[in-house]
Parts: structure tokens; C-alpha cells; sequence
């Protein structure tokens, strides 16, 4: 009789080291799925990121339109008479599109600040 009250107070160990693996294994799960949870809120800020750069990709050329546009405005405002040229902003920066407009836009570049240093050493005298 001994023999199986050792044994039923055995099992009954097992069982209960069972439930402690059982309720750490819960516990862990939990963390788990709030973990995914988590992960997944970032993906729909990620997505809703993504879906921003889409649509201004998309507009790009319209954008390019834009600053060309506004490029224009501001060299024929600056080249009419008598123009205050503190009340328009800085020129936009020219970005080479191809390697082979480079030698061109340095011309250009360089014909522009020659204008510059004229018109300041003349302004001057």
C-alpha cells in the first residue's frame, strides 16, 4: 500500500509540474500573439508609408513640371526692369538628370555666375 501511495504522490507531481509547463506555455503564447499583434499595427503604418511614396512617385513628373515651371517664373521676374531681386527666393539647384547634360550645365552654371559677379561689381561702381 506504501508502494502506491508513492506512486498516485508521483503522478500527482507530474501532473502538476504538467500544469506549470502548461500555464508558462499560456503565458508565452499570450506574449506571443501580442508580439504578432503588435507587429502587425507597424505593417499597416509601414503600408500606409508605402502607399504615400506610391502616390508621390507617381506624381513626379508633375512635380518636375512644377519646379521647372517655377524655375521659368523666377529667371523672367528677374530679368524684367528695375526688379527688387531681395523679395524672390534663392534659384532652385539644377540636378543632372544624364551624365551627358554635364558639360552643359557646367557651362551654364559657370555663364550664370559670371552674370552674378558683373551685375555685383557693377551695382558696386
Amino acid at each position: 500500500m506504501a508502494r502506491q501511495n508513492t506512486a498516485i504522490y508521483q503522478k500527482i507531481a507530474e501532473k502538476r509540474a504538467n500544469l506549470e509547463l502548461l500555464r508558462e506555455f499560456k503565458t508565452l503564447t499570450d506574449e506571443l500573439a501580442n508580439e504578432l499583434e503588435s507587429i502587425g499595427d507597424r505593417l499597416e503604418t509601414v503600408r500606409d508609408g508605402t502607399s504615400s511614396v506610391a502616390l508621390i512617385l507617381s506624381n513626379w513628373q508633375r512635380i518636375i513640371q512644377s519646379i521647372s515651371l517655377a524655375s521659368l517664373c523666377l529667371l523672367k521676374s528677374t530679368n524684367g526692369p528695375s526688379v527688387d531681386r531681395d523679395a524672390y527666393p534663392e534659384p532652385l539647384i539644377r540636378i543632372n538628370l544624364n551624365e551627358s547634360d554635364n558639360n552643359e550645365q557646367e557651362e551654364i552654371v559657370d555663364e550664370e555666375q559670371q552674370e552674378e559677379n558683373s551685375e555685383e561689381s557693377g551695382g558696386a561702381s
